[in-house]
């Protein structure tokens, strides 16, 4: 899919270094002026006909209408170009949604895309344990000076986390960070306590922590 996905992206690119500068958009004739064209051509072709010399002011004035008839090549050069790069956005916007529905369906499963290890530890367990409490205020922060938001662990280990619009919950940190931040992020990494002494400490810190100490049994 990601090879499918840059190609796209490599089309577009390809397309748009071709085209340069899009010129604007000339003045094309208007629905009186085709007519008055045809009727133009057509007294031409009659006169031509009969033998009988067309006049000077009707060559002129077919000059002048075809001349700006002709403009309209370039307006139709530009919005086929434009029709092209449309296409390309929607074969990128239907496989954006593919990507997203395989990542949910990964999600469903218990499984995650990419190379993601899988550490069997759950929020529960740290609660449970004692590494954490309910009490315990979270933070969302997965960009360096970034917006951040709170959450909390609910007592069945799912999450709650306050977004732009109001307080969700979610059945993960994970699933969580994906939502608020709109991508895919490794909860464990990006959420942290934040301490007493207004310290922070990654939740990937404290099941490193559970797990040592179940090591060491």
């Amino acid at each position: 899919m990601m090879q499918e996905l840059n190609e796209h992206l490599e089309a577009l690119r390809c397309w748009i270094d071709r085209q340069g500068d899009i010129p604007t958009l000339a003045l094309v004739l208007s629905a009186d002026e085709r007519k008055q064209l045809q009727a133009v051509n057509k007294t031409i072709v009659q006169l031509t006909r009969l033998g009988v010399s067309v006049p000077e002011d009707l060559r002129n004035l077919k000059l002048r209408l075809s001349t700006k008839d002709a403009s309209d090549t370039a307006n139709r050069d530009v919005e086929e170009g434009i029709e092209k790069v449309e296409a390309l956005i929607e074969q990128l916007r239907k496989l954006l949604q593919a990507a997203r529905s395989l990542r949910d369906r990964l999600k469903a499963t218990g499984q995650t895309a990419g190379t993601k290890k899988h550490y069997g530890v759950t929020l529960l367990e740290l609660l449970q344990s004692g590494h954490l409490s309910t009490e315990d205020r979270l933070e969302l922060q997965w960009l360096k000076d970034g917006p951040t938001y709170e959450g909390k662990v609910q007592p069945d280990g799912s999450v709650m986390a306050k977004t732009l619009t109001g307080w969700k919950h979610y059945a993960s940190l994970s699933a969580a960070a994906d939502d608020i931040a709109d991508r895919s992020l490794n909860g464990w990494e990006h959420w942290r306590r934040i301490n007493n002494d207004g310290s922070r400490t990654s939740l990937k810190e404290i099941r490193s922590r559970f797990m040592s100490k179940g090591a060491d049994r």
